[in-house]
């Protein structure tokens, strides 16, 4: 009994390590690899690139700033845009009516537009009525979740990598490693301090006067 187990671990390891070696590996650098093959994808991908690295360095830079509700809507109704993209570039080739395409198509890849479109209306109503806590809230809506999920969806559509178990794989392990990546990027980001360590506002100064009205008190 206990030989048998451990030869039955021992095959599900090695066919593990193979499985990753081979199909993971491949499937993994082909997504990787397909903006540079499907250039038309450059037009979508290549704005939500752009604002993902730039918005991690600001708020790697600006570590004392928050998301904000305004922010966290405009980052969900960024997945409503990147589905209809998506819609679109699947629907042109059938040379079908519209309704006819979503109700009759037979092209597995419409769940990805479908899932982002759907994704981004259940933010687009958590960000807009406050639903959730603000820290679980910014944290879905962040730049680099939003737009992670936007680059793989376009990548997927755009490319001709086939929709199955494997490419679901690869796609959580570079969205995992690329939040790690932005994670690090974040601490490693030195802050920065203006010349000005304190702007007055309104309450500022409100503070001020109560202080030194208590100190004239005191006096």
């Amino acid at each position: 009994m206990f030989n048998e187990t451990i030869s039955s671990v021992t095959i599900f390891v090695s066919n593990s390590w193979n499985y990753l070696l081979t199909d993971f590996y491949t499937r993994t650098t082909e997504i990787l690899s397909a903006p540079f093959q499907y250039e038309n994808m450059l037009w979508m991908l290549l704005p939500l690139l752009a604002t993902l690295i730039l918005m991690e360095f600001y708020f790697g830079r600006h570590k004392d700033e928050e998301l904000g509700w305004n922010t966290a809507y405009g980052n969900a109704l960024v997945l409503l845009f990147v589905a209809i993209d998506l819609f679109r570039k699947l629907y042109e080739p059938s040379g079908e009516t519209i309704q006819g395409f979503i109700f009759t198509t037979d092209n597995i890849k419409i769940i990805i537009p479908l899932g982002i479109l759907i994704l981004g209306f259940i933010l687009v109503f958590v960000d807009f009525f406050h639903f959730l806590p603000k820290r679980i809230a910014y944290t879905i809506s962040s730049p680099a979740y939003i737009n992670l999920i936007g680059l793989l969806g376009i990548i997927i559509v755009y490319s001709n990598i086939l929709l199955e178990w494997t490419t679901v794989f690869a796609c959580v392990i570079i969205f995992i490693l690329a939040n790690l990546i932005s994670i690090v990027l974040y601490y490693i980001i030195p802050a920065y301090k203006p010349p000005l360590h304190k702007i007055l506002t309104a309450e500022d100064i409100e503070k001020y006067a109560e202080k030194k009205s208590k100190k004239k008190d005191k006096e």
